[in-house]
């Protein structure tokens, strides 16, 4: 039984600490939480390099590379399980499908009280997926989705209870993402994407709406951030209709910002979401948004009001709702100042932080009838 007082051992396990959105939330919920509650560390499944090891580097958060020597490595579950026992961890967070597996059965065989799995994809898995998903989700003490969307996929899918699943959507960093003070002055408009060049997020769409948009708008730039394996597919459909030359991909940037301020409008073709982080910041940002109607992303672009939402895989509406835009100035900057205004009511991280905080203190209290008190720590309840 753990003692009265200390901070409670806290893991969070990923499968990489590549920089993508999830790893990105662990990040901020890894920093954020109070060093007076909780003791947290993070481990990879395959943490050898990433940015994000770097980022928790700097927040001093301890991290574990796992080792894994590929995606079916099971000697993973062996080490993982040394580290739970060793560290005496005491609530287990997983995020994503692989590590989600690892941390269940891991979690279960090394009696961890709180485990957390985080669900954040939808619609897009094969069946081997789901159904080891469905088989190993009574593992966990609980289910975070990202998004009601994916709650009710979820929900459905791997027959998760209601008492058993929690909504906590993505939080921003309304400080760090935040309009650009100042008038920028004509230019020519830059329509512009954050996200992995994964087949998934359907850039090769978002070029073909591109060049149908040249049309109208020769001087337009489709700006890309973001690196994966699509790059030579993405650069091969820009030659392919003549447009390399208004194609800009800058690859991976941590200072996302700085390039969503060179953006006159934000455009995400993708085929699923869970709740696209990219789309949350961009209207952070103060960006009008162009986006598919798939996944959480209605819950983030309120059609008509913070941007345009457009069917999946059809070029033609993504170009014609990203020019309405772009031939009204005033349109979009009603758009972009709603958007913003969205974001801080519905997705602060502020907001994400306290619905995890409060969710976990509900789990310690009822699985090892602990409370924390500023003044004496963690207690019996």
């Amino acid at each position: 039984m753990l003692r009265p007082g200390p901070p409670l051992p806290v893991l969070f396990v990923v499968t990489t600490f590549d920089r993508g959105g999830a790893e990105q939330v662990v990040a901020r919920l890894a920093a954020r939480l109070p060093a007076a509650k909780f003791a947290v560390q993070v481990a990879a499944l395959q943490g050898r390099s990433g940015a994000i090891a770097a980022d928790l580097a700097r927040s001093r958060i301890r991290t574990h590379d796992l080792g894994a020597r590929g995606k079916a490595d099971p000697g993973v579950l062996l080490r993982l399980a040394r580290l739970l026992r060793r560290e005496e961890v005491r609530v287990l967070v997983s995020f994503m499908f692989h590590a989600n597996l690892a941390g269940r059965l891991a979690g279960w065989c090394s009696g961890v009280p709180v485990r957390l799995s985080s669900e954040r994809t939808m619609a897009w898995e094969g069946w081997t997926r789901r159904l080891l998903n469905r088989w190993t989700v009574p593992l966990a003490t609980h289910v975070i989705a990202v998004s009601e969307a994916v709650a009710a996929y979820a929900g459905r899918e791997f027959r998760i209870p209601g008492g058993r699943l929690t909504v906590i959507p993505n939080g921003v960093d309304l400080e760090r993402f935040r309009p650009q003070a100042g008038a920028a002055g004509p230019r020519d408009p830059v329509i512009g994407c954050v996200a992995g060049l994964r087949p998934e997020h359907d850039h090769l769409t978002l070029v073909e709406a591109f060049a149908g948009l040249l049309s109208r708008l020769p001087r337009a730039t489709l700006l890309l951030v973001g690196r994966g394996p699509e790059e030579a597919r993405i650069r091969a459909a820009a030659a392919a209709r003549g447009i390399s030359a208004r194609l800009v991909l800058a690859g991976e940037q941590q200072d996302v910002p700085a390039f969503l301020h060179q953006m006159d409008l934000f455009a995400l073709a993708s085929r699923t979401a869970g709740l696209p982080n990219a789309v949350l910041e961009a209207m952070a940002c103060g960006l009008p948004v162009v986006a598919t109607a798939v996944g959480g992303t209605p819950e983030a672009v309120v059609h008509g009001t913070t941007g345009w939402l457009v069917p999946p895989a059809n070029p033609a509406a993504l170009a014609e709702a990203a020019a309405m835009l772009l031939a009204d100035a005033a349109l979009a900057a009603r758009f972009g100042q709603a958007g913003r205004r969205h974001v801080e009511e519905r997705f602060s991280e502020a907001g994400m932080l306290a619905r995890f905080e409060a969710l976990v203190d509900q789990l310690v209290a009822r699985q090892l009838g602990l409370r924390h008190q500023p003044a004496t720590g963690w207690t019996p309840c």
